[in-house]
């Protein structure tokens, strides 16, 4: 379904869509027992759908289940914080329909084709970390 979620998730869903530098526009849909937003990207020039899912655990049944709004490019989020889950990369990619959590949303809509994203390890961005960090220069 996707609403049986907090009221402050949409809120802030819709905060952080707003401060996203690749998107546009973000605006809810009017889709019956379900949160589907649309968002504009500016840089690839398309709308792409999110559904945020109120499952707790995400799996193949939810997938299977998602709202036929859903199309090729589109994006499953789960919107639980606590929640967690996902799919075979094999059905993702049959579908072009990715599932993952805000972090990696994030990420997804940088990218043209946002089934396709992978995150970065945390090796990776454990190293951006360190080198964000100033470090004091020594004084002689």
């Amino acid at each position: 379904m996707g609403l049986d979620l907090h009221h402050t998730i949409f809120e802030f869903f819709e905060k952080i869509m707003d401060e996203h530098s690749h998107v546009a526009s973000v605006r809810r849909l009017s889709v019956a027992d379900e949160c589907i937003y649309e968002i504009e990207r500016y840089k690839f020039h398309d709308h792409v759908k999110v559904w945020l899912s109120d499952a707790y655990i995400f799996t193949k049944i939810n997938y299977y289940n998602r709202p036929r709004a859903l199309k090729a490019g589109d994006y499953i989020l789960i919107a639980k914080p606590e929640g967690s889950g996902g799919v075979p990369p094999d059905l993702i990619d049959n579908t072009k329909i990715a599932v993952g959590k805000l972090r990696e949303l994030m990420g997804a809509l940088t990218v043209a084709r946002m089934w396709t994203y992978v995150p970065p390890t945390e090796e990776v961005l454990k190293a951006r970390r360190q080198r964000s960090v100033v470090r004091p220069t020594r004084r002689t």
